[in-house]
């Protein structure tokens, strides 16, 4: 008698073919994303800031947070290239995915 087969191996098997650096960034982007663009405050990741440096990656999270709501002008506002930004490192998670897709020569 045939059995079924189980629909979520395939599934499992491309999950973990998916690269680790590509779950980091994919994730990146997401928390920046999600994060309250209007929220006063925050953490300060930048290492150069804090070395009483001006930050040239100031206001990028904010901009990205407001590019994944539509608001264009606010995210030109807070920082002018996160939309190539977020379209580099979209096409970089595809890439990455798209290679481990492809079968060792």
């Amino acid at each position: 008698m045939p059995t079924a087969q189980d629909p979520i191996g395939p599934v499992i098997q491309r999950l973990r073919a998916v690269p680790l650096e590509a779950v980091f960034w994919a994730a990146a982007l997401l928390a920046a994303a999600s994060i309250a663009p209007k929220a006063p405050g925050g953490i300060n990741l930048c290492l150069i800031e804090h070395l009483g440096l001006p930050c040239p990656g100031d206001g990028l999270g904010t901009a990205i947070a407001h590019l994944a709501r539509g608001h264009w002008a606010a995210s030109w506002n807070a920082h002018p290239l996160a939309g190539p930004v977020v379209g580099v490192l979209v096409a970089h998670v595809v890439s990455l995915c798209r290679a481990a897709r492809r079968p060792a020569r």
